[in-house]
């Protein structure tokens, strides 16, 4: 499965955002920063939640480094999200992996930064659904979704074997 249009445009606004704030390393909070700067659902939902980052986007911003050139990498917390946006896209049948899908896994992973971030602005993975599902139409499978939704299965992998799993079978 591939990454979408749309995913692709997150991942270089979230580097911008990284090297605009100093960073020399990309973490789930510049990636909710540039879900700001992208036209996708996500952005679309925090627009009509009236969700405001600006105090998330503050604690970012560190002194310019000179040390920050062209060598970035994602931190484990992220790359996980990532890996586990795959799994996000399969339970709502997508073709490709969407920044929806990687909300998803971000939310569900309660000890994500971006997660913890989440949550603390009024923001669960049921919230989101339901405010994706006012947008467009979700298919879920039903099974793999109550997986994606509990916090330990996700804690202790559950979603990255399944993973495994399947491209194993594939």
């Amino acid at each position: 499965m591939k990454f979408s249009k749309e995913f692709d445009d997150l991942v270089k606004n979230s580097r911008e955002t990284a090297v605009e704030f100093g960073w020399n390393f990309i973490s789930s909070y510049h990636f909710l920063i540039g879900i700001l700067k992208s036209d996708n659902l996500p952005n679309r939902i925090f627009k009509t939640k009236k969700w405001e980052f600006e105090q998330l986007s503050k604690s970012l911003i560190k002194k310019k480094s000179e040390a920050v050139d062209g060598n970035y990498y994602l931190t484990k917390e992220l790359e996980t999200s990532i890996k586990n946006a795959k799994f996000y896209s399969w339970i709502y049948g997508a073709t490709e992996i969407k920044p929806e899908h990687l909300m998803f896994a971000m939310l569900a992973d309660k000890k994500s930064d971006a997660g913890n971030y989440l949550n603390s602005v009024g923001m669960d993975y049921s919230e989101f659904k339901s405010e994706l599902e006012s947008i467009k139409q979700l298919k879920a499978n039903i099974f793999l979704e109550s997986i994606g939704k509990n916090n330990l299965a996700v804690q202790i992998g559950i979603p990255k074997l399944i993973n495994k799993l399947i491209k194993n079978v594939a």
